[in-house]
């Protein structure tokens, strides 16, 4: 008796693998950080954007969002802007970046040529006083938030600790630029975080081969 002829499988390449399953348009995209633009009063975009994407629309995991924030923070230019970037050309590629940072930047600019003329012809009004005190409030409100859910899924050991104390202690205390203290302890986090090879699995691995 024969056996059937093996019908050939078609490989699956890695990018595909590693698309994610919700993959938007590129209308989303633009309808998507378009109304972050207009939405976002007083900073904490980055905390915004975080809620959105990765809580709600669930284009990202916190774990990509939080590898991408880490590379954003060592690089120059806005953060926000880094973040958007990122997301798009996560999701759609270079097209998609491309509408991520122009969705994201040019209704804000529109936005905040009329506020400004507004505020330097009304800005001593009390009214507008408090409301941009609110604002900002929510903001750090935000942020705050955002920095607690990432040190419950960042923080790990007493050393993730010592790094962020160190880090603070530099900037606020020492007064020393941003990129000064990334050059000091990038490398030293980076040789503590280095994968280890664990010498009992590759021992108990190499005699399963040889039996």
């Amino acid at each position: 008796m024969e056996n059937p002829p093996e019908v050939p499988v078609t490989p699956v390449p890695p990018e595909a693998e590693a698309a994610p399953a919700n993959v938007p348009s590129l209308w989303e995209l633009v309808f998507f950080f378009g109304l972050i633009g207009l939405t976002s009063f007083g900073g904490g975009l980055t905390a915004y954007i975080r809620r959105l994407a990765v809580t709600q629309k669930g284009w990202l995991t916190d774990e990509e969002f939080f590898s991408a924030l880490a590379i954003v923070q060592i690089l120059p230019g806005a953060r926000v802007v880094g973040i958007s970037v990122y997301i798009g050309n996560h999701l759609r590629g270079l097209l998609g970046a491309i509408v991520a940072l122009i969705s994201i930047m040019t209704p804000p600019f529109i936005l905040v040529c009329f506020l400004g003329f507004l505020y330097f012809h009304f800005g001593e009004n009390n009214d507008s006083k408090a409301l941009l005190a609110g604002v900002t409030a929510v903001a750090c409100g935000l942020m705050a938030s955002m920095v607690f859910e990432a040190g419950q899924k960042a923080i790990k050991g007493i050393f993730d600790i010592a790094m962020i104390l160190v880090t603070f202690l530099l900037v606020r205390l020492g007064h020393l630029h941003v990129q000064y203290v990334i050059m000091i302890l990038a490398p030293l986090a980076i040789w503590w975080h280095r994968p280890r090879h664990d010498k009992k699995g590759g021992e108990a691995e190499h005699k399963g081969e040889t039996a």
